[in-house]
C-alpha cells in the first residue's frame, strides 16, 4: 500500500478498535514480544492498563490483527520532562547546545534545556525573523512569558556540582521569547488525510540579530545550519525537512538521532510513528539501538529536551520532548510539520536558507564576529539601568529618521563621514562584541567630541523639531562622558555602580530589539 492507503486503513483500524471500552488510541510501528521490539510491523493498541483476555467480555477482546495486520497490546507512554544544564558558550549559536530563561523555582533551581534548530517566520522579512525552536517547557520553565529573555550560558562547577554562571556577565542573552507555544494536543492534516490530534511541546524565541545599515554588520548574535557533534556521514548541517509517515516502517528501521546538552548525539530507531498519550495526542516513539557516551542505553535524558530528531539523511523529521518514564531506552518527539504550521515557521536547512540580511550571520564572511559576541550582554545591563532605559527609549523613537538623514541628505551624509562617523563607530561596535578592542579617543585626527559636536549641528539644522528637542537636551549629558571610556562593558559597570538602587529597572517594556540601533 502507497502512504494514502495505509493512512485510510490506519485510520479506519482506530475508529473501529476505538470502539473497544479501555482503547485510547492505535499507533503505527514495531511490534514487542516480552518487552523487546521486533521487526514485525504492528498497529499498536494503547491502553491505559492491560488485563487478562479472561476478565473480558468476549466483545472486549482485541483482535490479534485488523484486516491482515498485527496487532500489538501496549500502554500509554507516561513521559517525563527532560531538563539539565550545558557547560559552553558557543558563538555562532548551532543547534544542540544549552538555553535558559534562568528563573528558578520555589527551590531556587533554573530549569535549562536544548536548542533543537533555527526556523524564519513565515511572512516576516530578515533580519527579525530568525528564531530558535525549542520546547514551550523549555522556554516557558518557571512561569516565563513572551518577551522573557533567552540566554545561551557558560556553566561552572563548585564541590561537584554544574551549575549556569548566573553572573550578568556571563549569561550571554541571545534572544526573546516570541511565541510561548503549548504543551497540547493540535489538530493538523497531512495532504490527503484527515486531521488528527498531534502532541505540541514546542515554542520559539527570536534571536537577538542585529544588522546596521550604516556599517553593513551584524551587531547581535550569529547562528549557522549546524548541530553539534551530528555528524552523520561528515555533514552537521539540516539538507532538509521531512515526516516519518507509516510507510516508513515498511522497509526496515527508520533510524534517527538526536543531539543534546546532557547525551550529546545519540542514535536510535522509531518504533511507532503514531504513538498515542494519555490526552490522546500523536508522537514519534523513538528507541534507542546504540548506547550514548556514557555507555548506557537512551536516547535521551535530562537536559535533552528541545533536541531536534534528524534521519539519517540529515533531514529534520521531529522535536524531541520527553522520555517514557518505564524504559529509559525509549524517548518520545512532536512531529515536525505539526510542529511548523502551528509556530508558523519554516526550519532553516540547505533546501530552505533565510533570505535577506540575516542569512549573512550563517557564514564566517568578513565583517561577521565568530568569536563569543558580548554585544547583546553589554545591552541588556545598559537596559537594566533606569537611565539606560530612558536613552535607548529616545534611539528607538528617532532612529529611522537620522537613519534616513545619514544615508540620504547630503549634508548629513558628508559631515558623518568627515567626522569619521563610519570609523567611530565600527570601533564601538567590535568593542561592543569584545571588550578586548578598545575605542580610541581620535581617528586621523578628528576626536570623539568633534564628531558628536558636528553631527549633532548637522542634525540639529536638517532633522525634525522632535529629533532637535531630544539632541539639545541630551548634548551636555553625552559631551560631558563622551571622553571617559575607552571601554563599553567598564562604562556600563560603572554606569550600574553610580545609579541608586531604586533606579534600577527590567527592560521588560523594551522587549523589541531593533536591527540599526548601536
Amino acid at each position: 500500500m502507497d502512504q494514502k492507503e495505509l493512512a485510510a486503513l490506519h485510520a479506519e483500524a482506530e475508529a473501529e478498535l476505538k470502539k473497544i471500552p479501555g482503547v485510547v488510541g492505535v499507533g503505527y510501528g514495531l511490534k514487542e514480544v516480552g518487552g523487546k521490539t521486533t521487526d514485525q510491523i504492528a498497529f499498536r493498541v494503547y491502553v491505559k492498563e492491560k488485563r487478562k483476555p479472561e476478565d473480558l467480555n468476549p466483545a472486549d477482546v482485541i483482535p490479534k490483527e485488523y484486516k491482515g495486520i498485527p496487532t500489538d497490546v501496549v500502554l500509554i507512554i507516561q513521559t517525563k520532562p527532560l531538563h539539565c544544564e550545558d557547560l559552553s558558550q558557543h558563538s555562532p549559536l548551532i543547534g544542540g547546545i544549552s538555553i535558559t530563561n534562568f528563573k528558578a523555582d520555589n527551590s531556587g533551581q533554573i530549569g535549562v534545556g536544548t536548542l533543537g534548530c533555527f526556523a524564519t517566520l513565515n511572512g516576516v522579512s530578515g533580519p527579525e525573523n530568525v528564531v530558535l525552536l525549542s520546547n514551550n517547557h523549555v522556554l516557558a520553565s518557571n512561569n516565563a512569558v513572551n518577551g522573557d529573555t533567552v540566554y545561551q550560558p557558560r556553566h561552572i562547577e563548585s564541590g561537584g556540582v554544574i551549575s549556569p554562571d548566573g553572573t550578568q556577565e556571563r549569561r550571554n542573552p541571545i534572544g526573546k521569547i516570541h511565541n510561548i507555544g503549548q504543551q497540547a494536543v493540535y489538530s493538523y492534516a497531512y495532504p490527503s488525510e484527515t486531521a488528527q490530534d498531534y502532541y505540541l511541546d514546542c515554542a520559539i524565541a527570536k534571536l537577538d540579530i542585529c544588522i546596521s545599515s550604516w556599517c553593513n554588520t551584524n551587531c547581535g548574535v550569529s547562528y549557522k545550519n549546524e548541530i553539534r557533534s551530528l555528524n552523520i556521514a561528515g555533514n552537521s548541517r539540516l539538507e532538509d525537512v521531512v515526516r516519518v509517515a507509516q510507510s516508513d516502517l515498511s522497509g526496515g528501521d527508520y533510524v534517527v538521532h538526536k543531539v543534546g546538552r546532557r547525551t550529546s548525539k545519540t542514535t536510535g530507531k522509531v518504533i511507532d510513528t503514531i504513538a498515542i498519550d494519555a490526552a490522546g495526542g500523536r508522537f514519534m516513539l523513538i528507541e534507542a539501538t546504540q548506547p550514548d557516551c556514557n555507555g548506557t542505553l537512551q536516547f535521551s535524558a535530562e537536559g535533552d529536551s528541545g533536541s531536534a530528531v534528524v534521519n539519517a539523511q540529515n533531514r529534520l523529521v521531529g522535536l524531541l520532548y520527553g522520555g517514557d518514564a518505564s524504559n529509559p531506552a525509549r524517548s518520545a518527539a512532536c512531529h515536525i510539520h505539526p510542529v511548523m504550521a502551528y509556530l508558523s515557521i519554516t526550519p532553516i536547512t540547505t533546501a530552505n536558507p533565510p533570505v535577506g540580511p540575516a542569512g549573512q550571520t550563517l557564514n564566517d564572511v568578513e565583517g561577521i564576529f565568530t568569536g563569543i559576541n558580548h554585544t547583546t550582554e553589554v545591552r541588556e545591563r545598559f537596559l537594566n539601568t533606569r537611565k539606560g532605559a530612558e536613552i535607548y527609549q529616545q534611539i528607538l523613537d528617532h532612529r529611522q529618521e537620522v537613519i534616513a538623514l545619514v544615508n540620504h541628505r547630503r549634508p548629513v551624509t558628508v559631515a558623518w563621514h568627515r567626522s569619521k562617523g563610519p570609523t567611530f563607530l565600527a570601533h564601538f561596535v567590535n568593542n561592543a562584541r569584545d571588550p578586548a578592542h578598545l575605542i580610541p579617543f581620535e581617528v586621523e585626527g578628528i576626536t570623539r567630541d568633534q564628531m558628536i559636536r558636528r553631527m549633532a549641528e548637522v542634525l540639529t539644522q536638517h532633522g525634525s523639531a522632535a529629533l532637535q528637542q531630544v539632541i539639545n537636551r541630551y548634548f551636555d549629558e553625552v559631551m560631558g562622558f563622551i571622553n571617559s571610556f575607552d571601554n563599553l562593558h567598564e562604562f556600563v559597570q560603572q554606569f550600574e555602580v553610580a545609579l541608586p538602587a531604586d533606579e534600577l529597572t527590567t527592560r521588560s517594556a523594551f522587549t523589541e530589539e531593533t536591527a540599526d540601533v548601536k
